[in-house]
């Protein structure tokens, strides 16, 4: 069970990795695109042509990754994805509030000693 949860880790590891990349060849491609239009612009304006409409923004980039998966194992993909975020929320956040409050109690007993509090 824990070589399989490692593997399954590692998956997804690769596939952020994927997502990654793609993002940041949206974003050059999207950059170039601007940088074109608006260079036409100000050619357009010299010529004293109305400025061009940029292309609406693309946010459906990375979907060609999912084409691959019918709309019921995307459906089971999405719930499962999402189990898995509530628990890591979830557990980040328990985490994240014992750190607190034992820097808070840390805290308090320096000061309730009167012992000086380094920053």
């Amino acid at each position: 069970m824990t070589d399989q949860r490692k593997e399954v880790i590692n998956q997804l590891h690769e596939l952020n990795i994927l997502i990654l990349h793609t993002k940041l060849k949206a974003t050059r491609a999207q950059t170039a695109l601007r940088a074109a239009t608006r260079v036409r612009n100000v050619e357009a304006a010299r010529r004293g042509v109305a400025p061009l409409q940029q292309l609406p923004k693309s946010s459906d980039m990375a979907t060609h990754m999912l084409e691959c998966l019918n709309e019921e194992e995307l459906s089971t993909l999405s719930e499962l994805l999402q189990r898995i975020i509530d628990n890591t929320d979830t557990r980040l956040l328990g985490e994240e509030y014992a750190e607190r409050r034992k820097a808070i109690h840390e805290f308090l007993m320096l000061n309730h000693t009167d012992t000086e509090v380094q920053e």
